[in-house]
């Protein structure tokens, strides 16, 4: 089975542990993007930083703990208290709201993993030298598929030959 080095996208855009939300957002808006590997001066992954993380530290505290509410329908007008947490959070470093602890996958695991391992934990996925941890790609739903269409592309081929 081809690895998913076969399906990494190479020239991404990282941010560092201290960068800012507002940083980070500016990333995201000029980019086009949801979520930015956050790497160490060394190009070491530390984290990954995404809307999702950003969504989640906006939530009240209540509703993020485990057994918190499980639904907040009832609050009824909660956008100006949403804006004005997230004015608050934007000179906070990523580093305080990243994901400390995500999915990673290494250049030469199976893409069977990398299918697995996305299904499971969503993408991106930050791929990172076993040996030495450092950054070096994502992978994504849609380069993974795109790999797996080239491949069907070249099974075709080869039978009408």
């Amino acid at each position: 089975m081809a690895p998913c080095r076969e399906a990494m996208i190479e020239k991404i855009i990282t941010i560092n542990p201290e960068n800012t939300v507002k940083q980070a957002l500016e990333i995201f808006e000029i980019n086009n993007i949801r979520s930015l590997p956050v790497v160490d001066d060394n190009n070491n992954l530390v984290g990954i930083f995404g809307l999702k993380h950003l969504l989640v530290s906006l939530l009240p505290k209540s509703v993020a703990m485990e057994d918190g509410l499980t639904r907040l329908d009832f609050a009824v007008g909660g956008a100006p208290a949403i804006a004005k947490k997230l004015k608050k959070v934007q000179d906070t470093p990523v580093k305080e709201i990243m994901d400390k602890n995500p999915a990673i996958l290494h250049p030469e695991t199976a893409t069977w993993e990398a299918l697995r391992v996305m299904a499971l934990h969503g993408s991106p996925i930050a791929i990172v030298e076993e040996e030495s941890c450092q950054f070096v790609g994502m992978i994504t739903r849609l380069s993974l598929l795109n790999d797996m269409h080239e491949l069907v592309q070249e099974i075709e081929e080869g039978k009408s030959k």
